[in-house]
């Protein structure tokens, strides 16, 4: 309850929805009457009060909380327990002009000393598994999509490696952007330049992919979401070259 000193009975019932009887203060013009009025307590529930001091001025109003926020948090993390592995479907296929590791960007906007020295074209072709003629349905408003994939030619992975950039120290696998990973999971960020859903095939710009690699998955790029130009690139921002600059040899 959230009764004052000056209130007259006692505190209305704090459960959602329930009829409660409040008295109302003697300060607002009742002084000597005992007349109370019924009122809906939708704003607190249970063990909950409005801020009554400075100290809670930044708390969120109760009363503008939704049901949904108001009802009790629901625990999936006991009822469903962390799998050790994990199954994935490849729904499509890169088809790309780059058929060996040397001359293939190490990442999409990085292309000088490599195949044609220039961003090449290249497309995704999806599989009917994916009813690509209506899971397409909208990319084509996109600029730029993220295509997650799998580096299929990998073997191995260490902890430590040596990046072919900045210093000529080894960092660990996970302060990089190394293809031999404990998964070898690839996210690319590419150019759309058209969508074919008909037929299941994007044809995409500044393609950083082995011909034949496996794709995962697909999504919009966003740039309120994805995009955070200010900030820090670890190792990286310590490197006297371009951030675009070419492998050292």
């Amino acid at each position: 309850g959230t009764r004052s000193h000056d209130e007259v009975g006692g505190p209305a019932k704090n459960r959602f929805g329930k009829l409660g009887q409040v008295r109302m203060p003697r300060s607002a013009g009742l002084e000597g009457k005992r007349s109370a009025v019924t009122v809906f307590v939708t704003c607190l529930g249970p063990h909950m009060s409005l801020p009554t001091n400075s100290a809670h001025q930044g708390a969120q109003d109760p009363c503008t909380l939704t049901a949904r926020q108001r009802r009790p948090q629901l625990d999936y993390a006991k009822e469903f327990p962390t799998p050790s592995s994990v199954p994935l479907d490849v729904i499509g296929v890169i088809r790309s002009p780059y058929k060996e590791r040397f001359g293939t960007p190490r990442q999409a906007t990085v292309w000088k000393y490599t195949l044609g020295n220039s961003p090449q074209q290249g497309e995704i072709h999806l599989y009917p598994s994916t009813t690509h003629a209506l899971s397409l349905r909208g990319l084509d408003g996109f600029d730029h999509i993220w295509v997650v994939s799998y580096a299929h030619l990998n073997q191995g992975w260490n902890p430590l490696v040596r990046p072919p950039r900045g210093p000529r120290t080894k960092l660990g696998v996970f302060a990089t952007r190394a293809p031999h990973r404990p998964n070898s999971i690839m996210l690319s960020a590419l150019r759309v330049a058209s969508v074919d859903c008909e037929n299941g095939i994007i044809v995409v710009t500044g393609l950083d992919l082995i011909d034949g690699t496996p794709v995962l998955d697909i999504k919009p790029y966003i740039p309120y979401a994805d995009s955070f130009p200010e900030s820090r690139a670890g190792w990286l921002d310590s490197m006297e070259e371009e951030m675009t600059a070419p492998d050292r040899e």
